[in-house]
């Protein structure tokens, strides 16, 4: 493995707009293909604006602020270079045409790839919904797609906001278990089902005024998952249970 991370991001500060104070100071972390970053926190704490930030659709702030990708500098990446590099995918998306899912996929690839935008909507069981008008796809459904549409576009990098949102327990094991098969991939994405972030991140970011004195946490998942961490990060008791095979859940009391 490379000792420079692909993704590095240094002293960052989470700010949602100019005239707001920082939702959390110097955010530094590095992550190389395979791992998966779950950002967790309280509605409002930053999540989304820290993944638009390393999008570069948001401003970096803090004194010396940076984010890296593959070595390269955030700020001097053109929009095309950008493009082929990162992702985003948005937690509600919103479609203004009646577009079928494969024409949609077609429209989100740098070259036409039927069979990758096939195989991909299969893998996320989304291949019956190929000829249906977006517009009219239930929530869950759409996000999926959503969530194709990301993965078509060939992207070393994906950023996705909240990619189990309006999923059934089923399809957010699929979801999850999909995401773990992208060795060669860097994934953050938000979410709060801390279950499902539980099982399939390798690393965890709490966003939060209570997370520590800078307004955010990272660490290993296990490390970073711990009653007294959660505690302050979402203001109410937790606990884990853990069955006779080992396998953990956490509840919130």
């Amino acid at each position: 493995m490379s000792s420079a991370p692909w993704l590095r991001v240094d002293g960052l500060d989470v700010v949602a707009a100019p005239h707001l104070p920082p939702l959390a100071r110097g955010v530094t972390l590095g992550l190389q293909a395979g791992d998966r970053l779950g950002l967790i926190g309280r509605n409002g704490a930053g999540k989304s604006t820290l993944l638009r930030q390393i999008a570069g659709l948001l401003p970096l702030a803090g004194a010396d602020a940076q984010v890296q990708l593959n070595g390269h500098c955030l700020h001097r990446l053109g929009p095309e270079r950008l493009a082929a590099l990162r992702t985003l995918m948005p937690s509600q998306p919103r479609d203004r045409f009646n577009l079928s899912v494969l024409a949609l996929l077609e429209l989100a690839q740098p070259r036409a790839d039927a069979a990758s935008a096939h195989e991909t909507l299969r893998r996320l069981d989304a291949w019956a919904l190929r000829d249906r008008d977006v517009l009219a796809l239930s929530a869950g459904e759409r996000q999926r797609v959503a969530l194709a549409q990301a993965l078509v576009q060939g992207c070393p990098l994906l950023l996705l906001d909240e990619p189990v949102a309006f999923q059934d327990p089923g399809h957010q094991r699929l979801v999850g278990a999909f995401l773990e098969t992208l060795t060669e991939h860097v994934v953050v994405f938000c979410a709060h089902d801390m279950n499902w972030v539980a099982r399939h991140a390798t690393h965890v970011l709490g966003l939060g005024p209570l997370a520590d004195d800078r307004g955010w946490f990272v660490a290993p998942s296990d490390a970073a998952l711990q009653p007294e961490r959660l505690r302050r990060l979402y203001d109410c008791q937790w606990t884990r249970l853990q069955d006779a095979d080992g396998h953990r859940a956490w509840i919130a009391l």
